[in-house]
């Protein structure tokens, strides 16, 4: 069967060094030192696998199998749009088909909640899923027939007779022997179908035993539970192809599901609501949360206008208050998709990077290329300057919370499709450009930016920071009720993650299964030069896994243990409130003062009301 000779490196590299060594291919054993050095192999065998355990990878066989035996059957109404075509949408059906029957036997009754929309919006999802990883190998191979054929893709007319034809031969057999030929990329298109049933029958049975309580916590009619819409897909997919999801319900409103835990969230709204009830001049808006087992439901935070100038103020000053927040709790990755303006109030609505960990000297470099912020300053609160994600990093396009992309243009180039599903198909490279955020305040259409509410932001980091101080014990309480809870390490930016995974997806690395596990290697080539295997091994480990199943890695970590790599975050913080004074205090207000001061470009305005 197509994929069966498709083991992951991860898979081999769990055995013993031997047994590994002799199921290495000699493709495998040239690519190596070509990609990692001469005198890294053997390093790497013996230093071993302790990432997760391939044991526990989903049966993707079984995936791949009904699709290739789907029956023939047609795409739900409203899942292709031939408007908006995706790549290859047809060639790619035997997948969704399978996919299909997947879901209603994972979802069960829960199923019912969609209706035909959702269920179109689902399916839609899993084309465009299906069409990333297949593009690069269907587009070789329909250039390749198409020239066969005597066509030229820019000769006129532009029809689709030769796009049928290759369609047609796919389904007469062709992607069979087409996977055959590249059975790495037959099983990841299975992997992705199948963490696409996972994903969403877990995400329609919770929703379904939960219906009771979301009525109740987040205020809703108490109707029959049923979906419009979804907006599936809404951040990076992890563990498992898992994301964020908007869903639009029958009675008009809008629920985020989240699949993992939202202990951070829930300890972050605790904290917000304490500073107001304590004397915070600028009272928050704290978002409603449903946490699960494992995962959770959010209020969907809307952006809206600012009523006036007062108000502009009045959301910067709050803002200087969440700054002061995130350098007490060690927070990281506040970008410009995490802080949502919802009229005066700066919401964050991704909280799992409070408390990150920071490794200790020397583990940075190892980890590798994208990770960490460069050297970091020694100054505590220089370092929360730099690596809070509030402000901008100095870097070409600034994602940051109080920043704004411009134009949204970046150095990177993504794979494209011209004359999309017709003869005239072409595969190509394009700019990148980043989609704006609601992350500033808009008064009368025009975002507000940050730097020219220097004086608010410092009027709320100090108000904030200075009843901490004052209120020191109860708020060292409040830290308490983070011991247990699990965040996120960031261990390197995710455009890292991002440039590996595209590379992995083009032809010569799908020929064989642990091919584009060599590729993601490069990521270790800092750690196989040091003399002894570094303690961040595991880290990269399930680095690897995660890549190898077409994931960006989510390093989960308890805020209040230490680990090989750096010590208890909740500690830190702890000792940073604990260490606090007024003169210090003052001296960090300059030092935010100084970092907003050179980016101001228009003239001051009222401090907030």
């Amino acid at each position: 069967m197509a994929g069966a000779q498709a083991p992951l490196l991860h898979e081999l590299l769990h055995a013993a060094p031997a047994e590994t060594s002799a199921r290495m291919s000699d493709t495998l054993y040239r690519r190596w030192p070509a990609l990692l050095g001469t005198d890294t192999l053997s390093r790497r065998l013996d230093w071993g696998y302790e990432g997760p355990d391939p044991a526990d990878a989903p049966p993707w066989e079984d995936m791949l199998a009904a699709a290739l035996s789907a029956p023939d059957a047609a795409a739900l109404p409203g899942s292709l749009d031939p408007i908006g075509p995706i790549p290859f949408e047809e060639a790619l059906l035997p997948f969704v088909v399978a996919a299909r029957a997947g879901l209603e036997r994972e979802a069960g009754t829960a199923l019912g909640i969609c209706s035909p929309a959702a269920r179109a919006a689902l399916e839609r999802h899993l084309f465009a899923l299906l069409s990333v990883v297949a593009t690069p190998v269907l587009g070789s191979a329909f250039s390749l027939q198409r020239a066969l054929a005597g066509s030229l893709p820019w000769l006129p007319p532009r029809g689709r007779q030769n796009y049928e034809a290759f369609v047609a031969s796919l389904q007469a057999g062709g992607l069979r022997l087409l996977l055959a030929d590249y059975p790495a990329l037959a099983r990841l298109l299975a992997t992705v179908a199948l963490g696409w049933v996972q994903a969403h029958g877990r995400l329609l049975q919770r929703l379904e035993r939960d219906w009771h309580r979301i009525v109740a916590t987040f205020g809703f009619p108490a109707t029959d539970c049923q979906l419009d819409g979804i907006t599936a897909g809404c951040s990076d997919p992890h563990d498992g192809g898992q994301s964020v999801s908007v869903l639009h319900l029958s009675n008009g409103r809008r629920l985020v599901y989240k699949p993992r835990s939202l202990e951070m969230e829930n300890g972050l709204a605790q904290l917000l609501d304490w500073a107001g009830r304590t004397g915070f001049p600028w009272p928050f808006r704290t978002v409603a949360l449903l946490p699960g087992e494992g995962y959770g439901w959010m209020e969907f935070v809307e952006a809206t206008p600012c009523d006036d100038e007062a108000a502009v103020g009045r959301f910067h000053a709050r803002s200087g208050g969440l700054f002061c927040l995130w350098w007490l709790l060690q927070g990281t990755d506040v970008h410009h998709e995490n802080l949502i303006a919802s009229g005066e109030y700066p919401v964050i609505v991704d909280a799992e990077t409070l408390l990150h960990p920071r490794p200790f000297p020397g583990v940075i470099h190892q980890l590798g290329p994208g990770a960490g912020y460069g050297a970091s300053p020694e100054d505590d609160f220089a370092r929360a300057l730099l690596e809070s994600g509030f402000l901008a990093t100095g870097k070409a396009l600034d994602l940051s919370a109080w920043g704004q992309a411009g134009d949204g243009a970046t150095p990177f180039q993504v794979a494209s499709c011209q004359a999309i599903n017709s003869d005239a198909m072409t595969m190509a490279h394009e700019t990148f450009h980043v989609v704006p955020r609601p992350n500033l305040p808009v008064l009368h259409g025009q975002p507000r930016q940050a730097a020219a509410h220097a004086g608010a932001i410092v009027d709320g980091f100090t108000a904030m920071s200075r009843l901490v101080v004052q209120h020191r014990h109860d708020f060292l309480t409040l830290l308490d009720g983070f011991a247990g809870c699990s965040g996120r390490f960031v261990a390197r930016a995710t455009n890292t993650y991002g440039l590996l995974l595209h590379a992995g997806l083009q032809p010569e690395w799908l020929r064989e299964g642990p091919a584009r596990g060599v590729l993601f290697e490069r990521l270790r080539q800092a750690a196989l030069a040091a003399p002894a295997r570094p303690a961040c091994w595991p880290l990269l480990d399930a680095e690897l896994a995660a890549l190898e199943r077409l994931d960006i890695p989510r390093l989960s970590c308890r805020c209040d243990l230490p680990a090989p790599c750096w010590p208890a975050p909740l500690d830190q913080a702890r000792a940073r409130v604990a260490g606090a004074s007024l003169p210090d205090l003052d001296r960090h207000a300059a030092a935010l003062r100084q970092a907003l001061t050179p980016q101001t470009v228009s003239p001051r305005h009222p401090h907030p009301a």
